[in-house]
């Protein structure tokens, strides 16, 4: 019996291998084809998935269900630490922070803040970040982050292109952040390009963006740097995405201000030996009889309450006279745009 079972075996490991080294099944079975390999996708424009500090700025594509890794460096032992916003499109899937010492021992060490998330909606996405004690009002200490992405949905032979979108937002665009005022820049005619400017509402200042006619806005939204949404103190970004909608040379300003204080140009009239006065937004001239000479500036932008002077003449003839009760400088963001 052992001697047949024997036979059995060597006769079924014989056939096996005709099998795998002959490819042969049977009478007129021929060998399946050698499969081809289909062309690889190029690689796609955004390069690599994770991204650090040095992208702060910076804007790249993604196709739809991408993982993105973020890796912020992070000290917790100094009160120091990352909130993070993103939009609606980017689903946080992973949020950690990793120590350079795991031992532990090293007092004082920091480590990095590491974010995994999904690419889950195509168009343009954000992810704003403000490095910075939770409990402490915005400071000059703040250390700011913006990446931005345009999510790509259809996939083609080598190519990747962008769903049609209210916004209009291309593969690749240009974001210019509160570092780049006072530059002059070049955009394609009927291309987008992004401002990201940092903004607190909860203190009542937020931008007030002034266009010329050849740059129009696509999108504007607020990003908390709160995951779970504006919280009180808590400041963000404000988004604007705009169009080079006609070709020229043209200048975007925008004031961090509260809209309810009055507002206005402090300018110089050579009248009565000369002095300083106000053109108010509303239209107003308005003669401050108490200007501090660190305002007295032509051209100075500033935000101002005042009472009127009464019982005042004044020799100047020239707006009301008043007394300001509060006066503060305009943060004013330029850019210059040359559109071709």
């Amino acid at each position: 019996m052992s001697l047949r079972i024997l036979l059995i075996s060597v006769i079924s490991l014989v056939c096996i291998a005709a099998v795998l080294f002959a490819g042969c099944t049977g009478p007129g079975t021929q060998p399946p084809p050698t499969p081809v390999p289909a062309t690889p996708l190029a690689p796609f424009p955004a390069m690599s998935n994770t991204f650090t500090q040095a992208d702060n700025g910076k804007a790249y594509s993604l196709p739809l269900d991408s993982i993105i890794q973020l890796r912020l460096p992070e000290n917790p032992s100094t009160g120091f630490s990352w909130s993070l916003a993103v939009t609606t499109g980017l689903a946080v899937v992973n949020d950690s922070y990793v120590p350079d010492d795991v031992s532990g021992k090293l007092v004082g060490s920091g480590g990095t803040h590491v974010w995994f998330m999904k690419a889950v909606q195509p168009g343009g996405q954000s992810v704003a970040g403000a490095y910075r004690r939770p409990w402490e009002p915005a400071s000059p200490d703040v250390t700011f982050f913006n990446l931005s992405f345009v999510v790509e949905s259809t996939c083609g032979p080598n190519v990747c292109t962008l769903p049609s979108t209210p916004q209009g937002v291309p593969a690749r665009y240009s974001v210019y952040t509160d570092t780049d005022s006072g530059k002059t820049v070049e955009e394609t005619l009927g291309e987008t390009f992004a401002l990201r400017l940092q903004e607190n509402p909860t203190t009542g200042y937020t931008w007030n963006l002034s266009l010329p006619k050849g740059i129009t806005l696509s999108r504007d939204e607020y990003l908390p740097f709160s995951p779970g949404g504006q919280t009180v103190g808590g400041g963000g970004t404000r988004s604007f995405t705009l169009l080079a909608a006609k070709a020229g040379s043209w200048n975007i300003a925008a004031e961090y201000r509260r809209p309810w204080v009055a507002s206005g140009t402090v300018t110089y009239q050579n009248l009565e030996g000369g002095f300083y006065g106000i053109l108010g937004d509303d239209g107003k001239k308005y003669d401050p009889l108490n200007l501090d000479a660190k305002y007295q500036r032509d051209g100075l932008r500033i935000a101002f309450e005042a009472t009127d002077a009464k019982d005042i003449l004044s020799t100047r003839m020239w707006g009301t006279p008043v007394n300001l009760d509060q006066v503060e400088v305009i943060p004013v963001f330029r850019l210059g745009v040359q559109v071709g």
